[in-house]
């Protein structure tokens, strides 16, 4: 009895992690990065970036209506994706309605991005005058 009692533990501790901390910056970057490298399409960033930076994604959404494009660049993301590194969190800082996000990108690098919270949900918001 006391064997399945730790395995049992474990598991209602991760659950109760996994619902917890579903909606935290870090999450839109991670959860964007693992849904690019699943599907190779780099148009679904749609959906995790703020309303003000959807021309953005946009432009690339428009590359990806032409087939013989969207497969070289679904290529390059795949193998690209094979070799990256997964991303780390090293820093949120929240005020209000928005956030930076301090981590290190799959190529191990380290980056700083500000969020956005829009309808409930944390959204990137990219600078697009840098």
């Amino acid at each position: 009895m006391k064997k399945l009692r730790t395995p049992l533990i474990a598991a209602a501790v991760l659950v109760l992690a996994a619902c917890s901390g579903g909606n935290q910056p870090g999450d839109t970057i991670i959860n964007m990065q693992a849904e690019v490298c699943r599907s190779g399409d780099p148009s679904v960033m749609q959906k995790y970036v703020s309303k003000k930076s959807q021309p953005a994604v946009g432009m690339i959404s428009a590359v990806m209506a032409e087939p013989e494009k969207a497969e070289q660049m679904k290529t390059q993301i795949k193998a690209e994706c094979e070799n990256a590194k997964p991303i780390e969190i090293l820093e949120t800082k929240i005020d209000g309605d928005r956030a930076t996000v301090r981590y290190t990108n799959p190529e191990g690098k380290e980056e700083t991005d500000t969020l956005i919270k829009e309808d409930g949900e944390w959204k990137l918001d990219f600078n697009l005058d840098k």
